[in-house]
């Protein structure tokens, strides 16, 4: 795993390149796209696979670019597809997801199974299950242990499916994005 420097280190030089502001636009694009697509089991608890935006960017740019991913996409998500008002300590929490989602898959080469599995646990347990009804609990008042067990039960059945669409994707994206380097190198010193 890289260090923690390394991890929240700024890398302007990508940030500014065209090409990474364009793939991060079109990651935003595909978050909200996959976020309108969801099904609502309840009020507080749906089922959304937008997820897989946030983690495939997270294995191709460091924390800062995607935390800026999160907070942007969190409010265009809610502008294209509102429901409810606008709470951005959400967006505060899908930055946290992106912090856990770097930690594991930035900077690697080639999809891990374990490495997948434990990163999908701690975002599940660390957002959905504990900051998520701990939100919602203070916004509404809701009993915080009732959120909690319902969230448990949901995340339980939908981690194996989450895994795996989040094997198939990063494993397609990272194999694309390794085949593309090389020929980008080729283009630059040319």
């Amino acid at each position: 795993m890289k260090s923690v420097q390394s991890i929240l280190h700024w890398k302007s030089a990508s940030v500014s390149n065209v090409k990474t502001m364009t793939t991060l636009a079109l990651l935003i694009a595909l978050y909200c796209v996959l976020q309108m697509v969801t099904i609502n089991l309840s009020t507080t608890l749906r089922v959304s696979f937008s997820f897989v935006a946030l983690a495939l960017s997270c294995a191709l740019y460091g924390f800062w670019p995607n935390a800026a991913f999160a907070l942007i996409a969190d409010f265009i998500g809610y502008l294209v597809h509102p429901d409810g008002a606008y709470m951005p300590l959400f967006a505060l929490i899908l930055v946290v997801k992106a912090w856990i989602y770097t930690c594991f898959f930035y900077g690697k080469d080639k999809v891990s199974v374990p490495r997948l599995l434990l990163g999908q646990l701690c975002a599940v347990v660390v957002c959905n299950i504990l900051l998520n009804p701990l939100l919602l609990h203070w916004m509404y008042g809701m009993p915080y242990w009732v959120l909690v067990s319902s969230r448990l039960v949901k995340n339980a059945l939908c981690y194996p499916i989450e895994c795996l669409a989040l094997y198939f994707a990063l494993k397609t994206v990272l194999n694309i994005y390794s085949r593309a380097k090389p020929a980008a190198a080729t283009q630059i010193k040319a």
